[in-house]
Order: structure tokens, then C-alpha cells, then sequence
């Protein structure tokens, strides 16, 4: 630098990295890349626990609510690192245990459970059977 212009001006010749574009036709089509919703786990999952169980779906399936014959009710949810959990408060009036024995894979956190090792790939049936035993532990039914 001469003191008199302290800009330094730095060029590429070489152009900005784009991500690849795929065409427009390697889109899967609606409704076969993922075949169900968070919605469609909550309705299979309350069929499991019985006529007193009711679900539905929240904006775009991407939720669900779950209740039964008790005063809490679950919500079912993608968490931010892609888990399947199944959130729900507490009621006193519930008589729920403290500490619920939950099937095998299924993990506490604050805010209710989570199976880390659950995907699309194990089905609507199996996720559904999994959500429906974690209900009866953590409801003691």
C-alpha cells in the first residue's frame, strides 16, 4: 500500500459455486417420497389403544395431537435434529406413574419421549405399535 489508498481489491477469475441442478423431471412425485404424516402415525397409534383414543392431524400433517380418557394428551412432532417425539404435560388427576417403564429404544427428555433410532423405513404399522406401548407405560394402561 502507497498510504495514499488503503482499499485492497481482491478478484476471482474463477466463478461462484452453485449447488447442482437436478432436472426439473428427478422431483419425486407428491406422496412418494415420504408414504405417511406425522398425522397418519396418530390415527394408526390411537386405533392400537382402543375406541377411548382420538387423534388429529395438525397444519400440513406435520403434527398430531393424541388424547384419551385422561386430562393430558400428547402432541406428536418432528424435533430439530429429525426425531419423532411425543411431547404431553403431566396432570395430577391422571394417576400416571413417575417413572414409566418405556419400550425398548424410546428416550425421556423434557418435554416427553423420543426413539432415536425411529424412521419412515420401519412403517406406519410399527411406529404406530411402538407410539401405542410407550402411551400405556407412560399412562400405566
Amino acid at each position: 500500500m502507497n498510504g495514499q489508498n488503503d482499499l485492497l481489491i481482491i478478484s476471482s477469475t474463477e466463478p461462484p459455486q452453485t449447488p447442482p441442478q437436478a432436472p426439473r423431471t428427478a422431483y419425486p412425485a407428491p406422496g412418494t417420497e415420504y408414504p405417511f404424516s406425522i398425522g397418519d402415525i396418530a390415527y394408526a397409534t390411537a386405533r392400537l389403544l382402543g375406541p377411548d383414543w382420538y387423534a388429529e392431524a395438525g397444519h400440513w400433517g406435520t403434527t398430531a395431537s393424541l388424547w384419551g380418557p385422561y386430562v393430558a394428551s400428547f402432541t406428536f412432532l418432528i424435533d430439530i435434529e429429525g426425531d419423532l417425539c411425543m411431547t404431553y404435560d403431566r396432570s395430577e388427576a391422571d394417576g400416571w406413574p413417575q417413572t414409566p417403564q418405556l419400550p425398548r429404544g424410546f428416550q425421556e427428555f423434557t418435554a416427553g419421549v423420543f426413539n432415536p433410532h425411529a424412521c419412515v423405513t420401519d412403517g406406519l404399522d410399527q411406529l404406530a405399535a411402538q407410539h401405542a406401548a410407550a402411551v400405556r407405560a407412560i399412562t400405566g394402561h
